[in-house]
């Protein structure tokens, strides 16, 4: 699996609900927070190649609460560990049903983005709106995994 925990942006700490997300999921440190998020150093994580072309996975292991939910899961770069002046690599969904948006009705799923980030700090900040639950999640970065369309 090309997956370590240098490069683990979000584990499943905490379900990805409403409270959970509105409290960890902007990491601002590159200490994993007490729902599983962390900012990911490209200058310092062990990623087996270049940090251009990296592919960011996001996997959501259960059926969310209802088929309406909705989760936004942005993947974000930044030249500082704060992300003073983020900048946006890509926002994950699928079909482009509703750019940016996975509804409970497509989980559970495994989503790919390529990105190629060219500042030192990546994170993952995701959200969703009251009552949505997504259950445990995972956002991951790799150098191993492409989709090809």
């Amino acid at each position: 699996m090309p997956f370590d925990a240098n490069i683990i942006l979000a584990d499943d700490t905490a379900d990805w609900n409403k409270a959970n997300l509105d409290s960890y999921g902007t990491p601002t440190s590159t200490t994993k927070n007490a729902g599983g998020f962390a900012v990911i150093d490209l200058g310092s994580a062990n990623i087996g190649g270049p940090v251009k072309g990296l592919s960011a996975v996001l996997v959501l292991t259960e059926a969310a609460n209802a088929n309406d939910d909705a989760l936004t899961v942005i993947i974000e770069e930044s030249d500082t560990e704060v992300f003073t002046v983020p900048h946006e690599l890509a926002k994950f969904d699928i079909l482009a049903a509703t750019k940016g948006i996975i509804l409970g009705s497509e989980t559970p799923c495994t989503v790919v983005k390529i990105i190629s980030p060219t500042l030192q700090y990546v994170r993952c900040v995701a959200s969703c709106t009251a009552a949505d639950d997504f259950g445990t999640c995972w956002c991951m970065l790799t150098s191993g995994v492409y989709k090809k369309l």
